[in-house]
């Protein structure tokens, strides 16, 4: 197995599988077009034969935080260890670029404790993620997913300032 930086030519199985899973809200759905914009931040596991196996992505929100997005693996390759060879690739770029704060939104918890993340009980404490993603999320007002984070929670925001997140969070209960 090959896990590496995606590239433009990914950017149809990518698509593929992260809209697989959009129809029941596991995952946001994305427009091929934003696929296309967004391939760099994207990295794919391939089996050794070329066939992709399944993708995750890293999104920087400033040198404060980023979060692990689009995390997917094709269910035959389940237990192969794609999902986690992904991860940890995801979670050393996050070093590279020396992000000690990465956070994500799950319904498998259990999977990413194994990376050393935890849960964060007050989605507000999040408020970058809440200002991108939550306010167009179809679930907003009916939220299942598991804030989590790895690393301390960043005491800053740049997308918004945190009482709004929380006063958002408050409403969508």
């Amino acid at each position: 197995m090959q896990v590496r930086k995606a590239r433009l030519q990914d950017a149809s199985n990518v698509y593929d599988i992260v809209n697989s899973l959009s129809g029941d809200g596991t995952l946001l759905k994305r427009s091929f077009p934003e696929i296309c914009e967004n391939i760099r931040d994207f990295t794919v596991a391939e089996s050794d034969a070329g066939v992709f196996l399944g993708c995750g992505a890293l999104h920087f929100y400033g040198p404060h935080l980023c979060e692990v997005r689009s995390i997917v693996v094709k269910p035959e390759a389940k237990g192969q260890g794609a999902g986690g060879r992904i991860l940890g690739t995801l979670l050393e770029e996050a070093e590279e670029h020396g992000i000690h704060s990465v956070c994500l939104f799950t319904r498998i918890p259990d999977f990413f404790f194994k990376f050393g993340f935890r849960t964060v009980e007050d989605k507000s404490e999040l408020p970058d993620k809440i200002f991108k993603d939550c306010q167009n999320c179809p679930r907003l007002h009916r939220c299942d997913e598991v804030a989590m984070v790895r690393g301390r929670i960043p005491r800053i925001s740049i997308l918004g300032p945190r009482h709004e997140a929380q006063e958002l969070v408050r409403i969508s209960g």
